[in-house]
């Protein structure tokens, strides 16, 4: 008979993140929301119990946890999205790999740097990403793509909000997308790819669980 061959099993969950779960839309507050559809018990098996993880890259160590109450939230991440200066539209990916009776858990992001992320309302579209806005701009430039994004002006998002807000418009191609986006708030991503000019709607999560010779 044949040697045993070592099978490692690995859970891998990718969640896009908003201003919100960054903690950038006024509550401060930093956590990945776990929505309904989303089962992390592969990940995230006890509620309040730490799980550290190591970063895949820098090796730095973040303990965080899954707390449940109105929402499920993974909790404990306000230092390492500072550290990693996260925007709306980047993504955090957690990672489990088991072998034999052990357990190794990784953490690691996945900037994009580039894109424009925008958020729709009745004022027009908000951008998430201004920091990146320049960036955008020059890789579009470079790539001859047709997109103007122009000012329409300063609103308060809500009656009670104590600042107001830039809303701009998106034309592609001499044509505003406005009426062509989906309902308010909803997220869309903007990005120069192979010299054209994508936009999607936001993802939320993605997960897989696979084996793996070692």
């Amino acid at each position: 008979m044949g040697e045993k061959v070592a099978v490692m099993k690995v859970v891998q969950i990718v969640k896009q993140l908003n201003n919100t779960e960054l903690g950038k839309s006024g509550t401060h507050d930093t956590y990945v929301l776990v929505p309904a559809d989303l089962d992390v018990s592969g990940i995230f098996e006890k509620t309040d119990v730490p799980v550290e993880f190591t970063d895949r890259y820098s090796g730095q160590k973040v303990t965080v946890r899954k707390t449940v109450g109105r929402e499920t939230r993974i909790v404990g991440l306000g230092q390492y999205y500072r550290k990693e200066e996260l925007c709306a539209g980047d993504e955090i990916i957690f990672e489990k790999r088991v072998r034999a009776e052990s357990a190794e858990y990784y953490i690691s992001t996945c900037k994009k740097r580039d894109g424009l992320v925008i958020q729709k309302s009745r004022h027009g579209f908000e951008i998430l990403t201004p920091e990146r806005l320049e960036t955008f701009r020059e890789k579009a430039l470079r790539a001859g793509c047709d997109v103007e994004i122009r000012y329409l002006g300063s609103e308060k998002k809500r009656n009670d909000s104590p600042e107001t807000t830039d809303f701009y418009d998106v034309c592609i191609d001499g044509e505003s997308i406005l009426d062509f986006a989906r309902g308010k708030k909803e997220l869309m991503e903007l990005d120069v790819r192979g010299g054209e000019l994508v936009w999607q709607y936001f993802y939320g999560w993605k997960k897989c669980e696979y084996e793996m010779e070692e």
